[in-house]
């Protein structure tokens, strides 16, 4: 029983570990400033979603769009960004104050995306993964406690 106890508890460490170093480096973000666009770690990112420049057909040409949320699906803004590859590797980490974070990834790719708010960072980090397909794909990061 001491074992079984014992590997539970270690289990429920190292996850908590691997969950820590899995949130996206705030202080490392590159700041995608609203409505533009910035190439970060080789993609082109943009950052929008607010009053009617969200309405800019450029942002079309886009195949990921990652929004964030509350549980009453309104948008949040401000947000750290972290796009990994399939096998864990970041490839970008970005800031946006807006609630969207455009991203030109390669089409027939597997990313994980991974978020926290700014503001809130007790909100907690929120994860997807996506596979990128021809079109635009929404990834909403919903923060249910903000």
């Amino acid at each position: 029983m001491r074992r079984v106890l014992f590997s539970l508890v270690l289990a429920s460490g190292l996850a908590f570990a691997a969950a820590a170093e899995a949130v996206p480096d705030v202080k490392a973000a590159t700041v995608a400033p609203l409505d533009q666009v910035v190439t970060v770690g080789g993609v082109e990112v943009a950052c929008t979603g607010i009053g009617q420049t969200k309405s800019d057909p450029r942002w079309l040409d886009y195949p990921v769009r990652v929004e964030f949320s509350n549980a009453g699906a309104e948008y949040l803004v401000g947000a750290v960004v972290e796009v990994a590859d399939t096998r864990g590797r970041t490839l970008l980490t970005v800031s946006c104050e807006g609630p969207w974070v455009l991203l030109k990834l390669k089409t027939g790719q597997s990313y994980k995306i991974s978020a926290v708010l700014t503001e809130s960072p007790a909100a907690g980090m929120r994860s997807s993964a996506v596979t990128v397909r021809p079109g635009q794909q929404r990834v909403v990061l919903q923060f249910p406690h903000s």
